[in-house]
């Protein structure tokens, strides 16, 4: 019997009409706001909405609800009579700040969702869910300082030699590990569809080892979308030329910019997609401009919304910062205060050092990735890679890893570790994977 398809965002709230019209005005605000999302989110994004919703109907989430209740019935935010989720939510908060309400709901709102959160979890992501894998690339040209390099993971990591076989320049170096099949693919062996392998990198070179039309993932390149990257910041700054009246006005807007990024800028391209990378953009902090801050603040947000199985994210060489002046989101500094761009690969060092481990942190806050991920730690033309992984035992009963370095491996055998914690069968001629890791 084939499962039921998943409703649409009016369905489910139908389904839910009962117990949102019981539940606090500020909650339905918010359920509100999140359907209106729906076309633009993924599959687990859809998955959670649904899992609260039914989380929220039952009766044993009255109790938990009761603090923000009786908050909303002090502050009169039960008075509030408004159909559209945005002006219910503009409202409630109005009347939450002016009467200085706003830290007390927050807490409760935090209350609600620590108690709810555990049950949705342990619904989304049952013991058995599929294993993944996290990969964190230092692109070539980044000064590696092999004494600091990976200086958090060192205490929780196992340390691989490589034997890199003439593939220490990036393209042979990305081609041994992903692209082993026939040409134009990537991640032969893995056993993925598109949307489950996520590729993230601050230039391009693993996006041209795939083929747009094939789409074998789902890419963001820094680099690849430098024109959509400058079109929305014109489109940003002349808003902000022509005047805005704060920061609602101006997020309204950005909700309904409609810039595509042009043909081939995306490795797979579709509404979703579209509406992820613009949101990735102008809502990260410097994600517009900085190549690895776009790369940490993309994979942080893949890991949150799309929680694919194996996520690449690949760092490059930044430029150096620049005055202040000229790094502002919306300014158009005239060519006599422009700085020539100069790449800075000791700072990029620093920097990658600190947003690998931002997205490190991430995963592991997630159900989705905690106890049951890989992380595989390595910088281009170097010869070692360190790998996590689960700190307790992983669904299949396996200990944690002891310490002490492992023997030395090939690129090739790292591929098909990975593709040996994400369970696919190896092909006839697979290089073995690491015994320690795959298991």
């Amino acid at each position: 019997m084939s499962a039921a398809p998943a409703p649409d965002a009016a369905s489910l709230l139908r389904q839910h009409r009962e117990s949102l019209a019981r539940m606090p005005v500020t909650m339905r605000a918010f359920i509100g706001m999140e359907a209106e999302k729906w076309p633009t989110f993924f599959p687990p994004e859809k998955a959670y909405l649904s899992a609260l919703l039914e989380s929220l109907a039952s009766p044993a989430a009255a109790p938990v609800l009761a603090g923000v209740a009786r908050l909303e019935t002090e502050s009169g935010c039960r008075d509030v009579k408004e159909s559209d989720p945005h002006r219910l939510q503009d409202a409630t908060q109005s009347l939450l700040r002016r009467q200085g309400l706003l830290p007390r709901w927050r807490h409760e709102i935090d209350q609600v969702f620590q108690a709810l959160q555990p049950g949705i979890d342990q619904a989304l992501y049952p013991a058995d869910a599929p294993r993944r894998v996290v990969v964190l690339l230092y692109g070539q040209g980044i000064a590696i300082q092999r004494d600091k390099l990976w200086a958090r993971f060192r205490s929780i990591g196992r340390r691989v030699p490589l034997r890199l076989e003439n593939a220490s320049a990036s393209e042979p170096f990305l081609r041994a590990l992903f692209a082993s099949g026939a040409p134009g693919t990537l991640f032969p062996s893995f056993g993925l569809d598109p949307a489950e392998a996520w590729i993230v990198e601050a230039g391009e070179t693993l996006h041209a080892l795939g083929t747009a039309a094939a789409a074998p993932a789902t890419g963001l390149s820094h680099a690849r979308l430098r024109t959509y990257r400058e079109a929305l910041a014109r489109s940003l700054y002349k808003k902000v030329l022509e005047g805005v009246s704060g920061p609602q006005e101006l997020a309204a807007y950005v909700r309904e910019l409609d810039l595509a990024p042009p043909e081939g800028a995306l490795l797979r391209s579709d509404p979703v997609m579209r509406a992820f990378v613009r949101d990735v953009l102008l809502g990260g902090n410097g994600a517009l401009l900085v190549n690895n801050t776009f790369v940490e603040w993309s994979s942080v947000q893949a890991l949150k919304r799309a929680q694919p199985r194996l996520l690449v994210a690949r760092f490059g060489v930044r430029d150096k910062m620049k005055p202040f002046s000229s790094l502002l989101l919306f300014s158009s500094p005239r060519p006599t205060d422009q700085v020539p761009i100069v790449e800075d690969p000791f700072g990029s060092f620093v920097d990658v050092e600190q947003l690998s481990y931002y997205v490190w942190l991430n995963a592991e806050k997630s159900a989705a990735y905690r106890d049951k991920t890989l992380y595989l730690l390595l910088a281009e033309g170097v010869d070692e890679m360190l790998a996590l992984r689960p700190h307790r035992p992983d669904t299949a009963g396996h200990p944690p890893a002891a310490a002490g370095d492992l023997p030395a491996a090939t690129l090739p055998e790292v591929s098909s570790t990975i593709a040996g914690w994400l369970g696919a069968a190896p092909g006839p001629l697979a290089a073995p994977p690491i015994a320690a890791l795959a298991g």
